[in-house]
């Protein structure tokens, strides 16, 4: 039942200085909407507020939820004070929620770092578990939703697995109201991803359905459904003894579909979107002419020859966007270890090879932690440690997660081909076809931007792309899939075999494709510096 709400808004927030953007809740807690921030509880607020606006309750016994369900859910209630208790990731229990007459709330325990109310069931052996789940608005809305889909008596003690046949529905709560809802669906998405159907169970105030819908939208398509109550909420079907009701608005959920077909004349004003308006630049000034940056749901193709320069390039854009932008950024690099390439950010900053231990460990720790402060220490890189694993499923769900869970708008993937490998696909290109109608997919349902890393074929001329050989869209690897589905294809050119050592270590940036703005050509030459590792624009005359 949703009995969370804030008693105080457009408070000050002393995390990020907002004068305006922290609510207070009734349950003790408070949210910062600028910094997303949970804190600590305000009763200097609360308590005057509760005492002014006293709220006519309903006793616990009057919801007609079993004691079989309430033992289920470990929670311990009589109409003086009912306690929920709180789970981390891990099953172990860490928080409660407290109800007291009078409908007032606190908290106990490590609260923030709890997951959704109810997850400890899943470990639980309670029977053969469906694929379907719901997620309501309250915990006793949990505990109602549970008793009447799994058919258990209002009046049953103790809760049997062999009762039924049919298989379990599990049944969980976000933790304080739908205000907060869409950040508990961000912070348990892989949770709630391992359910083929996810019922949407809130109050029927037309708030909640809002807040149903955003919730539905980090799902993937065809997972939400959204339930219309006719009464207020699961709780006030058992009280009233409307199971078949209940079931019937279940059963009657039809899938969320969002409305995705819009009449061109309307939303003049969103002509101005964010999404229209902002680009994000690259470092390098000829290839940004040419380009103008990139954009949300595009991909970019980086494509060249073995020890071109790939990685270093990626790392310099890494190290550009930590420090020129706000955007987090997810980085999964399938060929190095977390390490590597956290230590290829770092040399970045340093101006040195760091990632080399002969280098890195002539470094003190304070002048490590300070590198690591100005690029990791942020708390917006996310590296994706794959354990060999290659799946393409799991690796698609882990990029949805970095984007709708820890907020990446940019994603980097090095590379396709062990991509490709992932794949039950005898035939190389329709892998390569198929890995790139999945990644596209990823970019419309999320709205991130892929930078993404891709091998050349083999040649049949004398002369390799090793021997810097200018790069079009014909020498992509597999079939026309890459540069078809691409929003952008950028080529590294270099003559890694020649004697001059200049030439050797000087990359070509070459656009091959660019759907946004059209131009394609020589764009910049970057030098790669042997003694700082970096990777740095060089002009005609220099060159």
């Amino acid at each position: 039942m949703s009995d969370v709400v804030a008693v105080k808004t457009h408070q000050p927030c002393d995390k990020c200085e907002s004068s305006d953007a922290l609510a207070v809740y009734n349950d003790g807690h408070t949210y910062c909407f600028s910094c997303n921030t949970y804190g600590e509880t305000r009763e200097d607020y609360v308590q005057p507020l509760r005492k002014q606006q006293p709220k006519p309750d309903t006793p616990w016994s009057s919801r007609n939820i079993s004691k079989a369900v309430q033992d289920l859910y470990e929670v311990t209630a009589s109409d003086l004070r009912v306690v929920f208790p709180y789970f981390d990731n891990d099953g172990m229990r860490i928080a409660a929620k407290i109800r007291l007459q009078g409908k007032e709330f606190k908290t106990e325990g490590d609260f923030k770092n709890s997951v959704l109310f109810g997850s400890q069931t899943l470990g639980k052996d309670v029977g053969v578990s469906s694929d379907t789940l719901i997620v309501t608005e309250g915990e006793a809305d949990a505990l109602a939703a549970f008793q009447m889909v799994n058919g258990v008596s209002p009046d049953a003690q103790t809760y049997s697995k062999g009762r039924h046949s049919s298989k379990i529905v599990h049944v969980m709560s976000i933790r304080s109201g739908q205000a907060s809802a869409e950040r508990d669906f961000k912070s348990n998405l892989e949770l709630l991803e391992k359910f083929n159907r996810v019922f949407i169970c809130f109050d029927s105030e037309p708030e909640a359905r809002q807040n149903a819908e955003r919730c539905a939208r980090l799902l993937r398509p065809g997972k939400a459904y959204i339930v219309e109550l006719e009464h207020k909420d699961a709780c006030e079907y058992t009280a009233k003894g409307l199971q078949s009701e209940f079931l019937a608005r279940m059963k009657n959920t039809q899938c969320y579909t969002p409305a995705g077909i819009r009449n061109a004349a309307t939303d003049f004003n969103g002509l101005w979107s964010e999404q229209n308006l902002r680009s994000m630049p690259f470092p390098f000034p000829q290839l940004q002419s040419k380009t103008l940056g990139t954009r949300a749901r595009e991909i970019v193709t980086w494509a060249a020859g073995t020890g071109v320069g790939k990685s270093s390039l990626l790392r310099e854009l890494q190290h550009y966007y930590l420090k020129t932008t706000d955007q987090s950024i997810g980085i999964i690099a399938l060929e190095e270890s977390v390490d590597r390439t956290r230590r290829g950010i770092l040399a970045v900053e340093a101006n040195d090879r760091l990632h080399l231990n002969e280098v890195f460990e002539k470094y003190s720790r304070e002048q490590i932690r300070e590198y690591f402060d100005n690029t990791l220490g942020t708390g917006r890189v996310f590296i994706y440690d794959h354990f060999g694993s290659l799946e393409m499923d799991d690796l698609l769900d882990r990029v949805r997660y970095m984007v709708q869970g820890l907020d990446c708008q940019v994603i980097f993937i090095d590379h396709l081909s062990i991509l490709v490998s992932g794949l039950e696909v005898v035939d190389e290109r329709k892998a390569i076809d198929r890995t790139m109608t999945l990644l596209r997919q990823v970019t419309e349902e999320t709205g991130c931007c892929i930078h993404l890393v891709t091998h050349l074929r083999r040649l049949s001329s004398d002369r390799s792309h090793e021997e810097g050989m200018e790069v079009n869209l014909g020498h992509l690897r597999g079939s026309h899939g890459i540069s078809q589905i691409s929003d952008s294809v950028i080529s590294l050119e270099r003559n890694t075999q020649s004697d001059d050592p200049v030439e050797c270590n000087t990359t070509t940036l070459r656009v091959l494709k660019c759907r946004y703005t059209g131009d394609v050509g020589t764009a910049d030459r970057l030098l790669y510096d042997k003694s700082s590792g970096r990777m740095d624009v060089v002009t005609t005359e220099e060159f």
